[in-house]
């Protein structure tokens, strides 16, 4: 019987027949699809207690980045830049694996994964904006972002999809002068039967908050 895996993990399961979720982060062999940026590196002790390495093979997990769109302003990082201007459209990108050995029967057009991403603001009562939501067949297409592709199409043993959206601040309906923590939320459903099934498979990730601030002034 296959065994599917929420996030929250597991780090030391073991199984014959495993299928595993999670937000793989690895600097020397990036797990992202081509021309986007991969998960970042947040690591903490508390952290690394609770998730470790997950996956097969294992990787350190990662987080989502958040940037404002090139060109990057000489005062900005280039990549997370939690600071973004109310009038400069941002990017986000997370990727999620999907590993194991059962991942190829999973790989259909009938089983879709569904990514919502929203800002919580934190600093007033405001309502949660929507800034991106996308459903998706599991069908492996060449590397791309918002698509699923094998990691390596030989093995057929890692399934990746990188969230990746270009957004306006304002246009979104985000305010200036406000900090929201970024929430990303995966789904997984069975569309084969009458009705879709939610299958037990899931992750979120609520690590990153961002502030909006007024619109960029030369100094």
């Amino acid at each position: 019987m296959p065994l599917g895996m929420f996030v929250n993990p597991l780090p030391k399961l073991t199984a014959d027949h495993l299928l595993q979720f999670d937000f793989p982060c690895d600097k020397k062999d990036p797990y992202c699809a081509p021309g986007t940026f991969q998960n970042i590196d947040l690591t903490a002790p508390g952290i690394e207690q609770l998730y470790g390495l997950l996956g097969t093979p294992k990787k350190e997990q990662g987080h989502p980045l958040i940037c404002e769109e090139a060109p990057v302003e000489q005062e900005d990082p280039y990549s997370q830049d939690q600071i973004i201007d109310i009038d400069r459209k941002a990017i986000i990108c997370h990727s999620g694996r999907l590993s194991g050995n059962m991942v190829r029967f999973l790989a259909c057009d009938h089983v879709k994964s569904t990514v919502k991403i929203v800002a919580q603001p934190q600093t007033t009562n405001g309502p949660v904006v929507s800034i991106d939501q996308r459903t998706v067949s599991l069908v492996p297409q060449a590397g791309a972002p918002n698509v699923w592709f094998w990691k390596d199409a030989n093995k057929r043993d890692e399934l990746l999809y990188t969230a990746y959206v270009e957004f306006d601040p304002k246009a979104k309906g985000l305010e200036a002068e406000n900090v929201y923590k970024l929430i990303l939320r995966w789904e997984f459903y069975d569309h084969g039967g009458k009705c879709k099934e939610r299958l037990p498979i899931s992750g979120f990730d609520e690590t990153v908050a961002f502030e909006v601030i007024s619109q960029t002034v030369t100094i």
